[in-house]
């Protein structure tokens, strides 16, 4: 497949044999390259940003006095499978699930995949927490300080989603839809296919059989690299969509022409063009997700101006010796 920018599109393949969208040897889940460093160190971060700052979640520990109160017999036991026992507790599978939820950068990864880093960070995080227990690490007062902010934090994000997500109704988010699709500007797409060889002369000998009257379909199917293109057929897609020397060469052709050999990255192209039209704009249930993200981070700045004109906001100007400080 030839590759492209925006990935609901078809890729171009990388390689000469069995042509894939691959830059490493890594497993891929559904088309997306999975960056297990990058995911590892997300999963690392979030553990240390449980065990510092939201110890209600994973800890389990007993805040003591100036702080919630939180208990182990105040919360509800996990139900499910339990999936791992350090010393005398159990980790249970609702719980790293529920762990996977909170780490937004894992939103679109599937489950299974995840699986073993999550619950080893979650193994990591309750073997620090059960040491840090006996330790009587929550008595100090660092920690309590840390733990009072992160509560607070915690039940205000909680609040603000919550109210964006009431703001954000159907009646809203097509208002919106129409709004973006009359600034969107129009753009033109193109329908073609190609043949993707090795070398030049390859791509030279094709084209003078094509020109003699051969079938481009037939000869996409029995010389081309790209076997995910079924008869070379790449649909429709935007100038934006492919690789710059591709794209170029394929949006100067006339319908119905074929390209001299074009050379890209992956190697030799014929392209045909079959057709041209102005794009269609997404359908609203496609972007629907997307206009909501849009006018939540709209409305955040309306939340806290709401809440705060409720209350008596009055900020201090500090001493200068306290910034000092």
């Amino acid at each position: 497949m030839v590759q492209k920018k925006v990935s609901a599109k078809k890729p171009l393949p990388k390689e000469n044999k069995e042509v894939s969208t691959q830059k490493t040897g890594l497993p891929t889940e559904g088309g997306r390259q999975i960056n297990y460093p990058v995911l590892s160190f997300i999963l690392f971060v979030a553990a240390l940003v449980i065990w510092f700052f939201v110890g209600s979640m994973f800890m389990e520990m007993a805040v003591e006095e100036n702080f919630c109160h939180i208990r182990r017999s105040d919360k509800p036991k996990p139900a499910g499978e339990v999936v791992a026992i350090i010393g005398d507790e159990s980790l249970y599978m609702s719980e790293v699930r529920d762990y996977a939820k909170t780490i937004p950068q894992l939103a679109d990864m599937p489950f299974e995949v995840i699986y073993p880093q999550l619950l080893q960070a979650m193994v990591d995080s309750r073997v620090l927490r059960m040491a840090a227990d006996k330790a009587g690490t929550i008595k100090r007062k660092e920690v309590q300080k840390a733990l009072e902010l992160a509560h607070e934090e915690v039940i205000a994000k909680a609040y603000l989603e919550e109210e964006l997500k009431k703001r954000a109704t159907t009646e809203r988010l097509k208002a919106l839809y129409e709004s973006e699709i009359k600034k969107a500007r129009p753009v033109e797409e193109i329908h073609a296919k190609h043949i993707l060889v090795k070398t030049e002369q390859e791509a030279k000998n094709i084209l003078i059989r094509l020109r003699a009257g051969g079938s481009f379909a037939m000869a996409a199917n029995k010389y081309s690299l790209d076997r995910a293109a079924q008869d070379g057929d790449l649909g429709y897609f935007t100038e934006d969509d492919m690789i710059p020397e591709f794209s170029r060469a394929a949006f100067a052709l006339q319908k119905g022409q074929i390209s001299e050999p074009v050379q890209t990255p992956l190697g030799w192209h014929l392209i045909l063009l079959e057709d041209r039209r102005m794009a269609e704009p997404p359908a609203f249930e496609d972007v629907k997700e997307e206009l909501k993200e849009l006018l939540m981070k709209q409305d955040v700045s309306k939340v806290l101006a709401d809440e705060r004109a409720k209350l008596k906001v009055r900020i201090r100007k500090p001493k200068l010796n306290t910034l000092k400080k």
